[in-house]
């Protein structure tokens, strides 16, 4: 069962298969992290923003957050603390995810690239170290982890992040990780969503 809100009314209701496949990238990501995650887990939000996605994952879960804008680790805290939630949070590149310390490994990494909203957009990740950071994630996984990345191929960072990552799980072995890439064929600068899931 799902649950959004569109002004001051929630609409409880079940995904079809179908639904899932065309909805827009971020519920999409959302159903699967909804799916995948329980309360005994930790999940990582490698790029914090404006915490939207921290403040959901820590409605179900242990929640570690990362951003390297000061910035966007006091709205995430706002956030948090008017919802009553709580998260660790670190003023850390998503690149130095490796240098974390947890109890048991994250069964959940996202990624949601590009730049801070209605912040400098010159600020954006980058290709080299969101390459650098998926490649540590899938080395600090839980067995049964999975990594979601969120792209935004409308702007000129976002295209060649885009690419570079498209390759880069293109080259991951079959027998190790399952690994789905959703996008429209027909709209190259809508945001996409990249699922890996590692096959116990």
């Amino acid at each position: 069962m799902e649950k959004f809100t569109s002004r001051n009314t929630t609409i409880s209701y079940t995904l079809s298969p179908m639904e899932k496949t065309f909805s827009p990238h971020l519920t999409l990501a959302k159903t699967y992290w909804k799916d995948h995650i329980q309360p005994n887990d930790i999940a990582i939000d490698a790029t914090c923003g404006n915490g939207h996605d921290t403040l959901f994952l820590s409605e179900i879960c242990t929640v570690i957050g990362l951003d390297i804008q000061e910035k966007a680790l006091q709205n995430t805290q706002k956030l948090l603390q008017k919802h009553q939630k709580n998260a660790t949070l670190h003023l850390l590149s998503h690149a130095l995810i490796d240098t974390l310390s947890f109890s048991y490994a994250p069964r959940l990494i996202v990624y949601n690239l590009g730049y801070l909203p209605h912040a400098d957009k010159t600020l954006t990740t980058k290709t080299d170290s969101t390459i650098e950071s998926v490649r540590k994630s899938l080395q600090i996984l839980a067995k049964d982890g999975a990594i979601s990345i969120t792209c935004y191929p409308g702007h000129s960072e976002g295209e060649k992040e885009q690419s570079a990552l498209e390759i880069f799980i293109s080259e991951l072995p079959s027998d190790r990780w399952k690994v789905t890439h959703h996008k429209w064929c027909d709209r190259p600068k809508a945001p996409s969503l990249i699922w890996i899931s590692s096959i116990i």
